[in-house]
């Protein structure tokens, strides 16, 4: 805008300078020959103060050059102070932080194997009787029946014919519009359930025979032998091999100390461009697109008229018209009625 202002302050100041030469030129050519008419009327009120000559003579009218002097003004150079807009670059020290990781354990799950006893109950079944069914013939004397016909009557179909004239109706195309509604399907995820196996423990009866009642004799003293020396048993060790399952190895880690060096924040320049308006005169015309207007073929649904062909034969009634003419006369009333019942039949 500041440029806009500046170039019509420049073009004013032009045309004004314009203007105000052809206008002095003028006035100067105005002031010179203002100059020489008086010059003129002094001479001539001379002159007429000493001429004693005839005051009834015809003078002529004495033809002067006259000088026009056109002074020319020299355009003198205006200084003209024109503002051009600098990119201006300011260092803004911003501080920056830089994230430094730090050191954390990681524990790593590894999955194995452990051998579980789990009881399970199992059904004893019982004893129960079976059934068997055994199928034997059974034979039972049945009348034969004897075989008898009844005549039914077939129906058979009677077609009439009957004749009735049927309009049909051409129906006309239109268009038609149809919404064709489908499903959308949203997933969505739902955990889905799995079978837990919950272990109940219940009583199991289990019948046992009632005991027989069996005697026992009473204890009664038993005489023993007592070897002197008497026997020591020595336990002799000897080795057994128990089968043990083998220790899987567990990886685990250890942490390690690693020196991680710290950044330190040095201030660094920050250069930001500042976007600024720059305006040009374009003294070549410029042309615009203009969207041509294309050609669509439209169509357009008429009525039409289908004649039907009729397969059987429609009777119109005819109307006859009767002429009565009057007699006359005349023989030339007489030739026209009969020319014209003539032409008309």
């Amino acid at each position: 805008m500041k440029f806009l202002g500046v170039a019509i302050l420049l073009a004013l100041a032009v045309l004004s300078a314009a203007d105000e030469e052809p206008k002095q030129a003028v006035e100067d050519t105005k002031a010179d020959e203002s100059q020489a008419e008086a010059l003129v009327d002094k001479k001539q009120e001379k002159r007429g103060i000493y001429d004693f000559g005839d005051w009834h003579s015809h003078h002529e009218p004495i033809h002067e050059e006259k000088t026009l002097t056109i002074v020319k003004k020299i355009p003198v150079p205006v200084h003209h102070v024109k503002t051009v807009h600098v990119p201006h670059v300011k260092e803004v020290h911003v501080p920056v932080k830089v994230g430094v990781p730090k050191p954390y354990p990681v524990i790593k799950h590894v999955p194995y194997e452990v051998k579980e006893i789990v009881k399970v109950p199992v059904h004893v079944t019982k004893h129960y009787p079976v059934e068997k069914v055994v199928h034997y013939p059974v034979h039972v004397h049945v009348e034969k029946p004897v075989p008898y016909e009844v005549k039914v009557k077939k129906p058979y179909p009677v077609v009439k014919e009957v004749k009735v004239p049927v309009e049909v109706k051409v129906p006309k195309p239109y268009p038609v519009i149809k919404e064709v509604k489908y499903p959308v399907e949203k997933v969505v995820h739902v955990d889905k359930p799995y079978p837990v196996e919950k272990i109940e423990h219940y009583p199991v009866h289990v019948k046992v025979d009632r005991p027989v009642p069996y005697n026992v004799d009473k204890p009664y003293p038993v005489y023993h032998e007592k070897k002197v020396p008497y026997p020591v048993v020595k336990e002799v060790k000897y080795p057994v091999h128990v089968p043990v399952d083998r220790p899987v190895p567990v990886y685990k880690e250890r942490e390690v100390k690693v020196p991680v060096k710290v950044p330190y924040p040095v201030p660094y320049p920050v250069t930001k461009e500042v976007p600024y308006p720059v305006e040009k005169e374009v003294p070549y015309p410029v042309k615009v697109p203009v969207e041509k207007p294309v050609h669509v073929e439209l169509e357009k649904h008429v009525p039409t008229v289908v004649t039907k062909p009729k397969h059987y034969k429609v009777e119109y009634p005819v109307h006859k018209e009767e002429h009565h003419h009057q007699e006359s006369s005349h023989g030339g009333q007489e030739g026209l009625s009969e020319g014209y019942d003539h032409h008309h039949y």
